[in-house]
């Protein structure tokens, strides 16, 4: 079964397999998404002027989430498999248990094909945590879509922060150390947030030096 949801297809494919354990219609099911990082399979990005410059060549800033001087994505790829299972599948069997998914949720965004409102990740947020029955409070830390365009990370941004209120939760983009992995980046930040929960640790936000007035209203580490 292919999810198609462009940049969301790695978390749709969770979320899907999810739905599919929880209605008793499957045990087990291999999650996850993949890309391959070519000139033909990123184009399209380049068509809509999406991707980052940098006048002083230093690739390793230009993958900047949140930071006032982004100007736009680098792309990565590859690929991230999660196994999802019942608890009593996984017990039978004998699996270590890395992780448990509560929730999940999502929307659509119909103003625009490419360019996202504030509504639309509120509401996947909400969604999220109303299927979960967990208070915002409760939430220690959001892995960030934020992919270094000036137009997704403030929205995203605005997002976060109309949802989370005061809270001030954690918020962190992967994609400053791994550059838009595309397809397949809800896949691998799912991995790399089990790899944070299991390790005690919070992976920064590199490159994010200064927010600008649409990002300094979430916690940014």
């Amino acid at each position: 079964l292919t999810a198609s949801a462009a940049c969301a297809s790695g978390s749709q494919s969770i979320g899907l397999g999810t739905l599919l354990i929880r209605n008793g219609l499957q045990e087990c099911v291999v999650c996850g998404g993949a890309q391959e990082a070519n000139m033909y399979g990123v184009a399209s990005f380049d068509g809509i002027q999406s991707f980052a410059l940098r006048e002083d060549d230093d690739a390793t800033k230009a993958s900047r989430p949140f930071d006032r001087d982004r100007n736009g994505l680098v792309p990565g790829g590859g690929a991230a498999t999660v196994i999802l299972e019942s608890y009593e599948s996984a017990v039978r069997r004998g699996a270590p248990i890395l992780a448990e998914i509560v929730g999940w949720g999502f929307s659509g965004n119909g103003d625009h094909i490419s360019t996202p409102n504030v509504a639309g990740p509120a509401r996947s947020l909400e969604l999220c945590l109303k299927d979960a029955g967990v208070n915002p409070m409760e939430i220690g830390y959001v892995n960030a879509h934020a992919t270094s365009t000036k137009i997704g990370d403030a929205r995203e941004a605005q997002a976060i922060a109309q949802f989370f209120g005061e809270s001030n939760v954690p918020v962190t983009s992967t994609k400053s150390q791994t550059g838009h992995e595309m397809w397949m980046a809800g896949a691998s930040e799912i991995i790399y947030s089990m790899l944070m929960m299991k390790n005690g640790f919070i992976a920064g936000n590199v490159n994010f030096e200064n927010p600008d007035e649409e990002t300094a209203c979430i916690n940014v580490l």
